[in-house]
């Protein structure tokens, strides 16, 4: 089973573990240099780790992790045989490897495994391989071993000299700059620290250093902007142009200072997460913690409402209120609930896919044994089976697995997908001949995966991130598009007309577009959005408290960073929050602020009010909610506060000039009119460019000056034949309902070369 742990071993007790992943896919594409994004928990978040080692012919990955919060902490409760939830990859550029001779390899810490796969590579390519590599004492060192079995030298440090030679490995390093000049390139892998002593060593002796950087990531495809780093003055994105650069070129300083930005937040969850544990292990007394959420209540019919008919009393759970209901489950590793159950209904996993809104998942695991799941959601008697040995009951409420039950049967029935996507009056048969795949799960492929499995088409969708829905889902706040009663319900319809869905499946890295066609795919459509967040190149900008618009939502809708710490996904909860641009987007960071607490949320716009390219609505809604509009302003600098993080923005005062080429009067500088606003969170909602993960490993596909495909308006056909694509990634970041065209009108040519119109 794909992501399924098969060797475990603790490297250092209690802090560094190495896990063997069946992960076929990923080995099979998989290269030094290379990473992926794993998540542990439904509520988990998205971290990155270096892949160790891969075996393309068993079909595993390596991966070597410490222990310091807690989606590594619960990383490390898995065993042998369980599952990781979402694993995603390979990500980012492999290293450049290329046949020169002497290459020293330098690791510190759980860096030494990621240098590991590097330095085998070199091994590979015929370069002589010197691998340095250090920790504070003996007991702490990793992968020696594994590197001598192909290395030509492995030297080793310790801070207090229990091994080798006593010292950094820095002075390792200069000795043999020294005395071998034969080496054309360092690698270092480990601590910021540690990369940044290394290539200022290097430096001296004009050798090229590579370094690993591991920034904080979201997405890790291009999308979000988190990782971004300064590199030789330029912002760089370590998920897409990385995660290696030149080390003589890194700003240092500030990723260090990026790292820490989120540390304490992330303590909040470890910290509690770790007394649970310890409390569980030592029988310590726990600190007191919040009451258990209480158990979603039941509609019913008034009493004096339901005494005159004969209509079912109780009314069922709404979608929300099941998955509120199902995030109560603690997901315990031994559940009794399981026990507890005549039929042994695995109630953990049902109730884990339901929280996702995955109820077909759920549904097919509660038929997997019981064949009246409505029946049973309404007439067992739970309370003493499966609820009776809930846990949660012990001391507070158990959970309502018999309403979950009930509501997982009734919502798979009463979905007709026909009825909800399709023209047709009815279901057609599928032609497991006539396939197509849609890249992306945004509003153009859905729209295409709907047109076509509606006409008989075998249709699978590949998302690159673990839920489904793209923008609507990652970028659009639940308060301007709730995600059960439209994203939801569509995917779900989606389902019943036999559409498959696969995630965490990167197009460019997991696959290539020939590899579909390979696979028998007759057509493909690219529905990837644009992506790649631009920002206002102005100083100041990397600091910590300056996100992308990309990046703020997602970490709110998609990560539900709103509930942290319940949900593991940081955010910060900025008092003065400054949002630039005046689209759409820029309302929804905006109002997202406000709900999230700021004392004072200000959108700078360069224009008036009346000339924001957002729709009057959203500009209305925003004043109401008590934004401030800061027209006819610009910013010119982000600049630190005490602390080092962001701290306020220098302002350019405007005013209207002529008309620029696009017929609205151009913004004119007003000179000398500066002032500063204080602001602790700024949110850059200036728009998005093509993402390049796909563009830049198929050639074949033909782009315009700005960088996205070309396509025939009549057709959405590329370059590339039998190749269609629209939404963002063909014209830019435009509109839902634009993209759900381009991918209509896609599939309507589609449909038509495969014969069923």
């Amino acid at each position: 089973m794909p992501n399924t742990i098969l060797e475990k071993e603790q490297l250092i007790p209690d802090q560094t573990s190495k896990l063997v992943i069946d992960a076929p896919e990923i080995a099979a594409k998989a290269r030094p240099g290379n990473f992926v994004i794993l998540r542990v928990d439904p509520r988990g978040e998205r971290i990155p780790l270096t892949i160790a080692d891969a075996d393309k012919e068993k079909g595993t990955i390596t991966i070597v992790y410490l222990v310091l919060g807690k989606t590594t902490a619960m990383l490390e409760d898995l065993q042998v045989g369980d599952a990781i939830l979402d694993l995603c990859g390979p990500l980012g550029k492999a290293t450049d490897i290329e046949q020169e001779g002497t290459v020293v390899c330098v690791g510190g810490g759980t860096g030494i495994a990621a240098m590991h796969h590097i330095a085998k590579g070199h091994h590979e390519a015929g370069n002589k391989v010197v691998a340095i590599i250090g920790a504070r004492t003996k007991d702490l060192l990793l992968f020696e071993d594994e590197l001598m079995r192909f290395a030509d030298e492995v030297l080793v440090s310790t801070d207090d000299g229990s091994y080798g030679h006593k010292g950094l490995v820095t002075e390792l390093l200069e000795d043999r700059l020294q005395s071998d000049k034969s080496v054309f390139e360092v690698v270092a892998v480990g601590p910021v620290p540690m990369m940044a002593a290394v290539s200022k060593v290097t430096e001296k002796y004009d050798v090229k250093t590579t370094v690993s950087l591991n920034s904080i990531m979201v997405d890790g495809i291009g999308m979000c902007g988190a990782c971004r780093v300064t590199v030789g003055g330029e912002t760089k994105f370590a998920c897409v142009d990385g995660p290696e650069f030149d080390g003589h070129k890194v700003d240092f300083v500030e990723l260090g200072n990026r790292l820490r930005y989120f540390k304490s937040l992330e303590c909040v969850s470890y910290d509690d997460f770790k007394e649970c544990k310890c409390a569980e292990k030592e029988g310590k007394k726990k600190k007191a913690k919040k009451p258990a959420q209480p158990r979603v209540p039941m509609p019913h019919q008034p009493p004096e409402q339901r005494i005159t008919n004969f209509d079912e009393v109780a009314l069922g759970y709404s979608m929300d209120m099941a998955v509120t209901e199902a995030a109560r489950c603690l997901q315990c590793k031994k559940p009794q609930c399981v026990k507890g159950c005549p039929v042994e209904v695995n109630i953990p996993d049902f109730i884990a896919a339901l929280v996702q809104r995955d109820v077909e998942k759920a549904y097919k695991v509660i038929k997997g044994t019981n064949s009246l799941p409505a029946v049973c959601g309404r007439v067992c008697p739970q309370e003493s089976q499966c609820e009776g040995s809930c846990i949660l009951g012990v001391k507070a409420e158990p959970v309502a697995i018999g309403r979950l039950e009930r509501f997982v049967a009734d919502e798979f029935f009463h979905r007709d997908a026909c009825d909800l996507i399709s023209d047709k009056p009815e279901c057609p048969l599928i032609d497991e001949e006539k396939k197509v795949a849609c890249i992306g799960s945004g509003p153009s492929s859905l729209t295409v995966a709907g047109y076509m499995a509606s006409r008989g088409c075998k249709v699978t969708v590949f998302e690159a991130l673990h839920e489904l829905g793209g923008v609507l889902v990652y970028g659009i706040p639940e308060f301007r598009l709730p995600k059960n009663k439209i994203v939801g319900k569509e995917v779900n319809a989606l389902n019943d007309l036999q559409v498959e869905f696969k995630t965490n499946a990167v197009a460019g890295k997991t696959f290539s577009l020939q590899e579909l066609f390979d696979q028998g795919y007759k057509s493909v459509f690219i529905g990837v959005g644009a992506g790649l967040p631009k920002f206002l190149n102005i100083p100041g900008e990397n600091l910590s408290g300056v996100f992308s618009a990309n990046e703020y939502l997602t970490r709110i809708n998609l990560g539900r960073a709103y509930s942290f710490p319940d949900f593991d996904t940081p955010i910060v909860r900025g008092k003065k929050v400054t949002v630039y641009g005046g689209g759409n987007v820029a309302m929804d960071a905006a109002r997202t602020a406000v709900r999230l607490g700021a004392e004072s949320v200000h959108i700078v716009y360069r224009r008036t009010q009346d000339a924001m390219p957002a729709r009057k609505e959203e500009v209305d809604h925003a004043v109401e909610e008590g934004v401030i509009m800061e027209c006819l302003a610009s910013p010119l600098e982000f600049k630190p506060g005490e602390d080092g993080n962001l701290g306020s923005v220098r302002l350019q005062r405007m005013e209207l000039g002529e008309p620029d080429d696009s017929g609205r009067r151009r913004p004119v500088a007003i000179e000398g009119d500066i002032y500063e606003l204080p602001t602790d969170l700024a949110v850059i909602a200036v728009g998005t460019r093509s993402n390049p993960v796909l563009l830049e490993s198929e050639p074949d596909l033909k782009l315009n000056k700005w960088g996205y495909i070309e396509v025939d308006e009549e057709t959405g056909e590329t370059s590339m034949p039998n190749v269609f694509a629209g939404g963002d990634i063909v014209t830019g970041a435009a509109t839902v309902i634009l993209a759900m065209g381009a991918g209509r009108t896609a599939a309507k040519e589609m449909a038509k070369r495969l014969g069923c119109e």
